[in-house]
């Protein structure tokens, strides 16, 4: 098969830190603490604690991978390589999925967000819907400028919104308005509650495998496995140390009617300056996600397009060596469900393909957690010779299979319509398959073997 050769490899382990941590803060940290304090009570801040340890774990072992093979189309290259073309195309169509659709509906709730400062006008769903399109081009166009600017600028938003986040605590917990009462009872649903809200945080650390999508453009591939580690790590405590004050200082039997916990605690503590600065901080969250979302789908496509699963024109680069047809079909199909998402007649289809994608993202999770169980038996020697080795890798996997079984029941099991249709996604995903990418990838493969034979 052809290389991936026009990436630039200009990326450095702080670049690739921010890209894990603002792939998870968005999605995680602003929109989820609700739903879990309704869940668990206060004892969400465990639950969600475990939920990233589960989830930290599954992506080291796929760490491994990416030391093994640091190429672009990461998750498509590994499982089609160890467990064969069809999970290939499953988990890199998987991600994708996830990623594009994620692309519109964090794009929209950027948008809504955006409205607390501007509205364009008197409508709020039409000002959101001009928010984030504005906001995914700027995010673009940036990422077209390559790896390097893109992770530089993510860094920068990231700085900020931790800074931002660890003021928050530090003045929260100073400021003597956090109120022991509201931890009681610390777990007022029993363990029941804690195992649901542990099902519902595994979402929100999904985010930090797209970080692997920039192993084909690292300096040195074993920045990777410190990048995702340091990523989790950042992304717990930040979690833990927020949600400790944001639960001290709003009781959480009102959380559910909040439209953001974290805005209404810092007002209460600190005034209304401080809630137009904690909604600047969800503002960044959530345009970190955008850029974690756009980058990990355009560089899968780019490098699957060198096996013949996608169109040879995904691997095509700009003057700065960014695939920029990846980047713009990701963005126009991430315009469109923006502009989906406003229309009151697709509401539950609109709540069902978020649902799909998520689920199709925790098929990847499992398909890239088997692949590198198997990599170590399949290719030995190569494995052997890994400038990077996750230490105490039985007991990582054997943590990953609960994480993987844990999302598995929450998103297949306890959701027929979901599972159906899944199945159908990716029933249609085989016959692309057998129609189209196994023989596109044997015409490459007689062509490769042609050229051998000619040197």
């Amino acid at each position: 098969m052809q290389r991936e050769e026009n990436l630039n490899k200009k990326m450095g382990f702080w670049q690739i830190w921010a890209l894990g941590v603002g792939a998870v803060v968005g999605d995680g940290i602003f929109l989820m603490v609700a739903s879990g304090a309704e869940q668990a009570g206060p004892s969400c801040i465990i639950a969600y604690a475990v939920a990233g340890f589960l989830l930290m774990c599954i992506c080291m072992n796929a760490s491994e991978l990416a030391v093994g093979m640091p190429v672009a189309g990461s998750m498509y290259n590994w499982s089609e390589r160890i467990l064969g073309p069809r999970w290939g195309i499953l988990a890199a169509f998987g991600n994708i999925t996830m990623d594009v659709v994620f692309l519109g509906s964090v794009g929209l709730g950027t948008g809504y967000i955006s409205n607390y400062f501007f509205m364009w006008t008197n409508n709020a769903d039409l000002s959101a819907v001009i928010w984030g399109i504005l906001i995914l081009t700027i995010v673009f166009f940036v990422t077209l400028l390559g790896g390097d600017v893109t992770g530089k600028t993510q860094l920068g938003l990231i700085i900020v919104l931790v800074g931002i986040m660890a003021v928050f605590t530090v003045a929260g917990v100073v400021s003597r308005n956090i109120d022991a009462v509201n931890y009681k009872p610390f777990a007022p649903f029993g363990g029941e509650g804690i195992i649901l809200a542990v099902c519902a945080g595994t979402y929100a650390y999904m985010g930090p495998l797209s970080l692997l999508a920039a192993a084909g453009e690292t300096k040195d591939v074993r920045i990777m496995p410190r990048a995702m580690f340091w990523a989790f790590i950042t992304i717990i405590l930040l979690y833990a140390a927020a949600i400790v004050v944001c639960l001290g200082l709003v009781n959480y039997q009102e959380m559910s009617t909040m439209e953001s916990p974290f805005t209404v605690a810092a007002q209460f503590a600190f005034g209304d300056a401080a809630g137009i600065v904690i909604n600047f901080a969800a503002w960044i969250a959530c345009v970190t996600c955008l850029v974690g979302e756009i980058f990990s789908a355009s560089r899968l496509l780019y490098g699957m397009s060198f096996h013949g699963a996608v169109p040879k024109v995904f691997g095509k680069t700009n003057k700065r060596g960014v695939p920029h047809v990846g980047l713009t079909v990701s963005f126009c199909i991430g315009i469109v469900l923006m502009l989906l998402g406003i229309v009151p007649q697709l509401g539950n289809a609109y709540t069902m393909l978020a649902n799909v994608a998520t689920a199709c993202g925790i098929v990847c999770l499992i398909i890239t957690v088997i692949a590198s169980y198997m990599y170590k038996k399949k290719f030995a020697d190569e494995y052997g010779s890994l400038p990077w080795k996750l230490k105490g890798k039985t007991f990582f996997f054997v943590i990953a299979l609960i994480g993987c079984g844990i999302l598995f029941y929450s998103s297949f099991v306890s959701s027929l319509s979901t599972a159906i249709c899944i199945i159908i996604f990716f029933a249609v995903l085989m016959v692309y398959y057998q129609i189209y990418a196994k023989p596109n990838a044997e015409k490459i493969q007689r062509r490769q073997n042609a050229e051998d034979r000619k040197e």
